[in-house]
Formats: C-alpha cells, sequence, structure tokens
C-alpha cells in the first residue's frame, strides 16, 4: 500500500497469536466491507477511482497476511484463529461495529454495544441498535451515520408509524421483525400527550432506555425493557396526563401537573444521557419548554409561580436540587449538569426542589 508504506501494516498483521494483529485485521476487512458496498451504492461518486485502489490495496495486503494452516508438531499451543470471511459480517454489523468504536460513541454513549452476533433476529436486533443509538448523539454526528446506512441498507418497504414530533424525520427504520418503523411529522404545537406517544413508542424497541423517575416502584429494576417497569411506568405516566388534562387551565395545580408530567417524559433517560443537540435531548427541551411557558403565562395572570430548569454547571443547579440528584462517572465533562429530570418549581410559598442527573467531579 503506497499511500501508507510508513506503516508496518504486514508486521503487525504477521504476529501470530497476537489480539492486536486480529483486531487490526478485522479493522481493515470492515473498512474493505464498507467501502465496497459504499461503492456499489455510488459508482458514480466523484471519489471511485481512489476508492477503487483503495480497496485493492486493501484485498492485497489481507490475502498476503492470512494466517497459513495450524502447525501439526504442537497441539498445546492454538494456532491464532484467522480473520473471518468479509461474508460473514454483514454490511450492517460491520457498521454498527464501526459506531461502537467510534469516537463518537466514546464521547456522547460509552458502554453502548451492538448485539451479540447469535440468535435468528441478529441483523434485525442490529439494525435498530445502530438507529437508536444515534439518538444518543448530536444531530451532527448522526446524520453522518445514518449517510452511511443508507449504503449498506436496502429500502425500508414495511409500514411506518408517524407521530407528531417538533420536525419531519425518522427515528429509526421498520426493524425488519415485523413491527413498523417510528417517524416524526412536524407539527406547529407538540403537546405533552404527543411527547409521551413518542417516549412510549421508543421504550417498546430500545433496551438500553432506563427510568429514573423518583418514588415509582418498579421492583429494583430500571430497565424499561423489563415488562414489569414499562408497564409501572405507563400507568403512572397516564395518571399524570389525565391529571394534567383535568388541572384548570388559569390555576397553578395546572403548573404543578405539567412538572408532573414533565418529570416522567425526562426520567426516561439514557445512562449517560442523550448529549447536547441529540434527539433524546431536544426532547427533554421540548417538555421543559412546554412547562416554562405555562409558567410565565400563569405569572402574566397574576399567580404567584415560578418554574426553572436548574443551570447545566452543576455548582449552580445545586441551589435548585435537594440532594438526590444522580451522579455519574461518564458523560459530558466532570461538574456538567448532564440532564434535568424534575423542574424546580414555587408555588406562592411552597417549594418543590428539582432532580438533575450530572457528572462527578474527578
Amino acid at each position: 500500500m503506497t499511500a501508507s508504506s510508513s506503516i508496518p501494516w504486514e508486521e503487525l498483521l504477521r504476529t501470530e497469536e497476537s489480539l492486536l494483529a486480529g483486531v487490526a485485521a478485522a479493522g481493515l476487512a470492515g473498512l474493505r466491507g464498507t467501502l465496497r458496498a459504499a461503492l456499489d451504492a455510488a459508482p458514480s461518486d466523484n471519489g471511485a477511482t481512489a476508492c477503487l485502489t483503495v480497496l485493492d490495496a486493501l484485498d492485497h495486503l489481507l490475502a498476503e497476511n492470512e494466517p497459513g494452516p495450524a502447525p501439526m508438531t504442537s497441539p498445546a499451543v492454538p494456532p491464532r484463529p484467522s480473520v473471518p470471511p468479509l461474508s460473514a459480517a454483514s454490511p450492517m454489523r460491520t457498521l454498527a461495529e464501526e459506531l461502537a468504536a467510534s469516537a463518537e460513541l466514546a464521547d456522547f454513549a460509552p458502554g453502548a454495544v451492538p448485539p451479540a452476533p447469535e440468535g435468528p433476529d441478529t441483523e434485525e436486533r442490529v439494525r435498530r441498535w445502530f438507529h437508536l443509538t444515534l439518538l444518543r448523539l448530536p444531530e451532527r454526528h448522526a446524520d453522518a451515520w445514518r449517510a452511511r446506512a443508507t449504503a449498506v441498507e436496502a429500502p425500508a418497504g414495511e409500514p411506518w408509524r408517524t407521530l407528531r414530533g417538533w420536525a419531519d424525520e425518522m427515528l429509526f427504520p421498520p426493524p425488519g421483525d415485523g413491527r413498523p418503523g417510528v417517524r416524526t411529522v412536524r407539527d406547529k404545537t407538540v403537546e405533552p400527550a404527543d411527547l409521551a406517544e413518542l417516549v412510549l413508542s421508543l421504550a417498546g424497541y430500545d433496551e438500553d432506555l432506563c427510568l429514573l423517575l423518583d418514588g415509582v416502584w418498579t421492583g429494583g429494576s430500571e430497565r424499561l425493557a423489563d415488562p414489569q417497569v414499562l408497564e409501572a411506568y405507563r400507568g403512572e405516566l397516564t395518571k399524570r396526563l389525565e391529571l394534567l388534562q383535568r388541572s384548570p387551565q388559569d390555576g397553578p395545580e395546572r403548573l404543578r401537573a405539567g412538572v408532573s408530567v414533565d418529570e416522567a417524559l425526562c426520567s426516561v433517560t439514557h445512562l449517560p444521557p442523550g448529549a447536547p443537540g441529540s434527539w433524546w435531548s431536544r426532547l427533554a427541551e421540548e417538555s421543559h419548554a412546554t412547562v416554562l411557558e405555562m409558567g410565565r403565562r400563569l405569572r402574566a395572570a397574576g399567580r404567584n409561580v415560578e418554574a426553572v430548569l436548574p443551570a447545566r454547571p452543576y455548582g449552580r443547579a445545586r441551589s435548585h436540587t435537594r440532594g438526590d440528584d444522580i451522579r455519574l462517572g461518564v458523560g459530558g465533562r466532570p461538574g456538567d449538569t448532564l440532564t434535568c429530570l424534575r423542574l424546580w418549581l414555587r408555588v406562592d410559598d411552597q417549594v418543590f426542589p428539582g432532580r438533575v442527573v450530572h457528572r462527578g467531579q474527578e
């Protein structure tokens, strides 16, 4: 490979009984597969000629450095396993593994890993994991990975579930297991009930979502993938939405009910929570904004109420919380408020503290 003659690829790949050699070979094989799939999808791309040269070089490098047959004289030391052939991993699996190893995931969703390659529905689970994970990344990163996925995915032909949201966007395509994909259409006014429908829809797919709703008994589990937890959450969210609907438009009770619904929506999160600029972060912003606007209208009408979103630096947010905040060792920067689970609220002389997830100081 002339472009990388200074990099000792061959020396590394020929190293026997080396984990690093296996990782390097698997990474190059994955790159080769992704480039081939992208070239097939866009043969007239401006980079097609250069891509062919790179693919030829990768083919030559990987073919020359595949381990030979196992030695017959030393059964006590098994040979290093060869890199599986390219056809063993689907293009979607290869792309998902690249995402899992990316700097973006290390920064914004550490610990997220694709499903293990076992089971009859592996491809469907990998596709679902890939698209749901992108909802945790800032939009600029998520869009770049989605563009790469279009080169390796067949067009979705199964039914879609279309919900109201703040933008026209695809959340994830039909996963291939018979269930519909989920997408949203932009609506000028997104109500708490619309946000609740979005949260419940995603909770049925995303196995990494956690429930951090204070005071809801879930049998000791935080995972919404647990049917018991999901059922408890669904019942609590429904109860809070009904209370908001019954509350008088011009009374302080409505603001208390709005904060309660906002808490239920924003307490469904990942650990760490979705990064600023991600889809999940935007959902929380939409929910908070509805309640904060409700508080402004009530104050303008003469009500002695106030709702506050705790500050991003946790040192300042603590003035609006009471000590039951959740401290993480990952996500954001040390000292950051990562997400608000409950707004701070004052109604006349009564104060209801907020609650946040924050990154601990190192």
